[in-house]
């Protein structure tokens, strides 16, 4: 008995930090979270859809403090079968980042996309969105949903009717930077859906892009004054840093992020590629944003 026991115990650490053991109040969220310390929590038909959208988590909103930009990050998986039934948002933006598999994303204007690993989605104020999995392959992807608390909803949301929210892999923009941070060395190679040089003050997510370092490779260690910045590791290995100096091994699925008055790097030490996503977002309410 003490077996089955032990057995089932592993199982449920391996899948996760279980949902139970994780407090839904608002908290000061850390640096990094690796695959190992996500915590799982389901939702049966989100958004008024059908089946179970299977989530692991670094944080969600519930615990967000009224000043994050970035309120939730996830690693959401929908089976066969499966779909978010298409809502609005009223104040805030979410992002379907697909990791893998297919599926069908949708708007609130009667639109459709097929999607697939690497497409990029949003919905800003005054945005609808849904997403189903059609197909026979789990549909992973990554949900990130982000806040300002002074944005002008009113005028963002006359403007949603012509902001785009699909950015199909073959559309994304290249643009490189090199000894990223300042301090970084080599390349840091982008694939970009947009960028902040061209986000509105009302915008939370200023910029997403699909990031790759090669060995060798780095992004120095370098201060966010007044916006949040997440790294969120798709492929390969690296070493990130935070404000701390701690240097942490962090893999698929790990989320590192770096708010106001925070400071982050990463490196790829290893000779496969490094692949994650890099998202900022801005609270322009933040007492930080209105200096």
């Amino acid at each position: 008995m003490n077996k089955v026991i032990a057995v089932v115990c592993l199982a449920a650490l391996a899948a996760g930090t279980a949902f139970a053991d994780v407090e839904l109040k608002p908290q000061k969220h850390g640096q990094c979270y690796t695959d190992e310390q996500l915590f799982v929590k389901d939702v049966e038909g989100a958004g008024g859809g059908k089946g179970t959208l299977h989530g692991k988590f670094a944080f969600r909103r519930e615990q967000a403090l009224e000043d994050d930009a970035i309120k939730e990050i996830g690693w959401m998986t929908l089976k066969p079968g499966a779909y978010i039934g298409t809502h609005a948002h009223k104040d805030n933006e979410d992002a379907y980042l697909i990791i893998s598999g297919k599926g069908v994303f949708t708007d609130g204007n009667g639109n459709a996309w097929v999607v697939g690993p690497g497409d990029m989605t949003i919905a800003r104020p005054g945005q609808a969105h849904g997403l189903a999995n059609l197909y026979k392959e789990d549909l992973v992807f990554l949900d990130i949903i982000a806040k300002n608390n002074a944005a002008n909803l009113e005028a963002i949301t006359k403007k949603a009717a012509e902001s785009k929210q699909c950015f199909k892999l073959a559309e994304l923009f290249d643009k490189n930077s090199e000894k990223a941070g300042k301090t970084g060395v080599g390349t840091l190679y982008g694939k970009f859906a947009f960028r902040r040089e061209k986000a509105t003050d009302d915008e939370a997510i200023k910029e997403i892009g699909r990031m790759t370092l090669k060995k060798g490779a780095s992004i120095g260690l370098h201060p966010h004054v007044d916006n949040d910045d997440t790294y969120i590791i798709i492929s390969g290995k690296g070493v990130f840093t935070g404000s701390d100096g701690k240097e942490i091994e962090v893999g698929p699925m790990s989320v590192t992020i770096a708010g106001p008055g925070e400071s982050h790097a990463l490196r790829n030490d290893s000779d496969q590629d490094l692949v994650f996503i890099d998202l900022i977002a801005k609270n322009h309410a933040h007492p930080a944003a209105k200096k």
